[in-house]
């Protein structure tokens, strides 16, 4: 699954996920979207099993389609998945 993430600074304006915007992003292979805030701004990750990272611009455009907002994208270069240890391993 390709992952991103979009980082916008608290000047850019929030970013859309009507559905306009989801059916731009479900054509573009993205099948979740995550929101998150902090006091410096605003993230959005995106994801999905179709999802090519290459089209990571046009994503970005669906959800802030002002062309001169300051987006910064993050690349997933890694993906671990994590568990816990069984009760035999624990010992």
């Amino acid at each position: 699954m390709a992952v991103a993430l979009l980082v916008a600074s608290r000047e850019v304006e929030q970013p859309i996920v009507g559905p306009e915007a989801a059916e731009r992003l479900a054509g573009l292979g993205i099948s979740g979207i995550s929101l998150l805030t902090h006091s410096s701004g605003i993230g959005v990750v995106v994801e999905g099993w179709a999802f090519d990272p290459a089209r990571i611009n046009e994503a970005v455009r669906a959800m802030f389609p002002d062309p001169t907002a300051d987006i910064r994208i993050f690349h997933e270069i890694e993906h671990v998945a994590v568990s816990a240890p069984s009760a035999e391993r624990r010992r």
